[in-house]
């Protein structure tokens, strides 16, 4: 699939998703070995498609089994993004709901500071945990 919007896209571009694959012995600690094998396709891919992967700060770790602990989801970029953007790095924040770390880029962009009206959508009303994440007085 990235093979195939490389291909097509001629823009600057920003791909950050869980791989499920890492790129070396130094994106695992503990668990076996790491094989050639498990390392082959993204490395492939990456440099078929003249990607970069953007540096990280936060945790080392983006996924963990709480034996096992990799760095599996990555923030990779064409040429195009490292031409016309800033600088960037990704945070690899903490895990919330599962073993995965969320990760958030910043990105400049001019934005209108026209005051615009609150809004409320009701069907937020009906959510389980809105008592739990809006504080009531």
């Amino acid at each position: 699939m990235v093979r195939t919007i490389e291909k097509q896209v001629r823009e600057p571009w920003l791909l950050m998703e869980d791989f499920n694959s890492i790129m070396g012995a130094e994106d695992r600690m503990q668990g076996r070995d790491v094989q050639d094998s498990e390392t082959k396709d993204i490395r492939e891919v990456i440099e078929e498609c003249n990607l970069a992967e953007l540096p990280t700060i936060g945790r080392s770790y983006t996924w963990t089994n709480s034996h096992v602990f990799s760095r599996i989801d990555k923030a990779l970029v064409n040429d195009k993004w490292m031409l016309n953007m800033p600088p960037r790095q990704v945070h690899v924040m903490n895990p919330l709901f599962s073993g995965h770390s969320p990760l958030g880029i910043e990105i400049n962009m001019k934005c209108d500071n026209k005051r615009r009206p609150f809004k409320f959508y009701y069907c937020m009303a009906d959510h389980p945990e809105l008592g739990q994440i809006v504080e009531t007085n």
